[in-house]
């Protein structure tokens, strides 16, 4: 794999030397072309022409980082280019200070990340979280003065806020296992929870399964549908059907069944001339990519709970028939990629994964795939895009990727925390998980399955990760003690409910008074005709927190629950579309919005790979349109009638357009942090009066 080989050179250098480019062509048989055209697209790669300098500091300027100060450190003025260009001039080094995209540290921000080019043996680069200016000043100028910096700030060493009773989860340590870091106390955690030694019994008792079945696990005939298809899955393939029973959803954003996609993948063919081949060229793909800012959950599972990835990985391939299995993980996470890789090595020694698996002369083979960088490689076109040695542009569907995924053959592409919750549904059961979802007070019909893992950040008490389950209110997460433990800085101003791709709600949602007992009714029946489940809770919902009347909605109240949100749209028709994610960011007191969702607009515009027309240039007008605002806005010169609704509307038509015309999601989210903060926030587009002070940046 070319990517990988220019990670390798990359990680060595800290730069793309441009002999060893030539060298790679020459030893791989790829024209000099196609891997210069590779490696000038992606962020992470430096080529020689640029000029690298040798030392170089890079500040999270998105999200929660820019509400803790990274625009201060990054001013021209008097942050830390000012301390680097005085250092140059005193010690003769080349010094780079700049900005770069989420590093996924977002609980503990500012993070910044430090290089120095070659980095010394065995380094990969120096993080740095929650410093403050003197301190990173300090620390240009000891690299500067050719000294060691301080000991960096690793993920291994923090101990990040997640449940409460944390204590119970403590894995049984065998005599040949690395000790585990401290777990998070999350009933995910079986291995922990049960005191068990990580030994990949889910594999062992699907690979028992397979031992004593009798005949090869084969893929149900093309021509089998409805109650006949799963009559069949119900009696060969049971542990399919737990999936199924557990209802569990992607946890990477969209959301889709993780059943439908491992049966589409078990039954899709790969030009076998058997169709029915119990093994055929099909792949498992984990996404780590975990890029959006605010999101960081499966920082902390590939790190401490790798045997559960691995294991769930393995479950995947065993299940759907596939060959080999790679986990996908962002470069800046250089620890969690050791920790992954040395499970993998565990896991070949135990048997559980490599050839014959547990006897069973089955094969499958798991590796790491280091990312070359961009938030693009999120998209699960884009990320095979780039494991395929191309530029990581989204791909034109269909085809879908569960029969033309990776290397053009079936493949499954799941989330670090739905492949991490495979192997505890396998052994305890798909009922087991789907009853741990939080159930209404009244009546015993309004509830809702599963447990999943949010990434909170920004001004809560114990910003962390948190186990939750699935429909638990907004408000328990953020006030709890067993969870954030509450909300700081003043009253909540702003939430994003799935970081800069949601926008930015109110803490109170206007809703239309038109509302009435008939059109609420209706919405219900509509949900009903498709989830009669999902219309139930909906309907406990609405004559539980919205009283017939009643103009606004407590955004505390929203339960946590992507089917929800999703139902939300449709019945309250709000002006821009509510979405949950798996990062929760949460703004309060006098937090500058507009300023926010600028910040917002610029991250999307910064990691747009540039394919579709419509984003290139849609995203790069939205943030002429936010920065005009707030230049306007800081310089007393408020937009007023006709001119405000005339950027209104300019928003709007590039809400539309975006949404219909982009190829992935990120065209599809880009407008809605700009539409949300004029629609629910219209008072930040007017001056503050005068001896009030200035709004937070």
């Amino acid at each position: 794999m070319i990517v990988q080989r220019l990670r390798e050179i990359q990680n060595r250098y800290g730069f793309l030397p441009d002999k060893e480019l030539k060298k790679l062509a020459e030893e791989s048989g790829v024209p000099l072309y196609r891997i210069e055209e590779v490696s000038s697209y992606f962020p992470a790669f430096v080529l020689e022409r640029t000029n690298p300098a040798k030392i170089v500091l890079r500040v999270c300027r998105d999200a929660i980082c820019h509400h803790r100060g990274a625009a201060h450190l990054l001013d021209n003025r008097y942050g830390l280019p000012v301390v680097a260009q005085q250092l140059v001039q005193q010690t003769g080094q080349t010094i780079c200070v700049e900005g770069v995209s989420c590093l996924g540290r977002c609980d503990r921000a500012p993070a910044v990340w430090v290089e120095q080019r070659p980095m010394p043996a065995d380094e990969h680069a120096w993080v740095y979280c929650q410093r403050d200016q003197p301190f990173l000043e300090g620390v240009l100028r000891r690299l500067a003065c050719g000294e060691p910096p301080p000991p960096p700030d690793t993920d291994a060493g923090y101990l990040p806020h997640t449940n409460a009773n944390r204590g119970y989860c403590q894995p049984v340590v065998g005599p040949d296992d690395p000790p585990p870091l401290e777990a998070a106390g999350w009933s995910l955690d079986i291995y922990g929870r049960q005191k068990w030694p990580r030994d990949y019994r889910a594999v062992r008792r699907f690979t028992d399964y397979l031992k004593n079945l009798g005949r090869p696990l084969l893929p149900p005939p093309r021509e089998l549908t409805g109650k006949e298809l799963d009559n069949y899955i119900q009696k060969w393939h049971p542990m399919l059907v737990e999936l199924k029973t557990a209802n569990l959803l992607g946890m990477g954003g969209a959301g889709a069944q993780t059943y439908q996609k491992w049966l589409d993948v078990w039954r899709a063919t790969s030009g076998d001339a058997d169709e029915r081949l119990e093994v055929s060229e099909k792949y498992i793909i984990c996404n780590g990519d975990e890029s959006e800012p605010g999101t960081f959950k499966d920082r902390e599972l590939l790190l401490r709970m790798p045997h559960l990835v691995v294991e769930g990985v393995i479950l995947a391939g065993l299940m759907t028939g596939a060959t080999a299995g790679y986990i996908f993980i962002r470069h800046e996470y250089h620890e969690q990629i050791q920790a992954v890789r040395e499970e993998i090595r565990r896991a070949e020694g135990l048997g559980a994964c490599g050839d014959n698996i547990f006897d069973t002369k089955r094969n499958f083979s798991v590796e790491v795939f280091e990312s070359p960088g961009g938030y693009i490689c999120g998209e699960q076109s884009a990320l095979i895009e780039a494991m395929e040695d191309r530029r990581g542009q989204p791909r034109n569907r269909p085809p879908e990727l569960t029969t033309n995924g990776f290397r053009d053959k079936p493949t499954v592409v799941n989330n670090v925390e739905t492949l991490a919750w495979a192997p505890a549904i396998v052994l305890f059961g798909g009922d087991k998980y789907e009853k741990g979802g939080w159930h209404a007070p009244t009546p015993a019909t309004a509830k809702l399955g599963g447990r999943r893992l949010f990434s909170v950040s920004g001004d809560v008490a114990r910003p962390g990760v948190y186990e939750v389950p699935i429909g638990l209110p907004l408000r328990e997460l953020l006030t709890d003690p067993r969870y954030c433990g509450g909300i700081i800085n003043g009253p909540l101003r702003a939430v994003a409910t799935s970081g800069p791709s949601g926008g930015l709600l109110p803490a109170k949602l206007p809703i239309d008074p038109k509302f009435d007992e008939r059109k609420r009714a209706e919405a219900v029946a509509k949900i009903a005709d498709r989830a009669p489940t999902d219309a139930a809770f909906m309907e406990w919902f609405l004559q539980a927190r919205v009283p017939l009347g009643a103009n606004e909605l407590d955004v505390l109240e929203l339960p946590l629950d992507l089917v929800f949100f999703r139902n939300m749209n449709s019945v309250f028709r709000l002006p821009v579309e509510p979405m949950l994610g798996a990062a929760i960011i949460v703004y309060a007191g006098n937090v500058d919005v507009l300023d926010h969702a600028v910040n917002f607009t610029e991250f999307f515009r910064n990691e747009s790979c540039g394919k579709c027309v419509p984003c290139r240039i849609g995203s790069q007008k939205l943030v002429q349109i936010g920065t005009d605002l707030l230049q306007r806005r800081d310089a007393g010169q408020a937009h007023m009638g006709t001119e405000a609704e005339r950027l209104a509307n300019d928003v709007r038509d590039l809400y539309r357009t975006l949404q219909l015309t982009s190829i992935c999601g990120l065209g599809y989210v880009a407008p809605i942090p700009l539409a949300t903060a004029l629609t629910y926030f219209p008072e930040d587009l007017r001056p503050k009066p005068a001896g009030k002070g200035s709004l937070e940046s």
